[in-house]
């Protein structure tokens, strides 16, 4: 999944940060437990959240799996 996050990172032009938040997505964890793990604010995840949902043309996190695996 790891290399998956990382080659949509390339594609869609994610930042750093964008590609940790897509990556701990795509494991199921929460905008909550996110925050915790990369020691941001949960207003700060969804910003990030917000950026990758517009640069991968996405409005849920169901569309997730099926952006990466196109």
């Amino acid at each position: 999944m790891q290399t998956l996050c990382a080659k949509a990172a390339r594609t869609y032009d994610l930042t750093r940060r964008e590609e940790d938040v897509l990556r701990l997505l795509v494991e199921g964890r929460t905008a909550p437990q996110i925050a915790e793990e990369l020691v941001v604010s949960p207003n700060t995840v969804k910003t990030h959240v917000r950026n990758l949902y517009r640069k991968l043309g996405i409005n849920r996190r169901a569309d997730l799996a099926c952006r990466l695996g196109s």
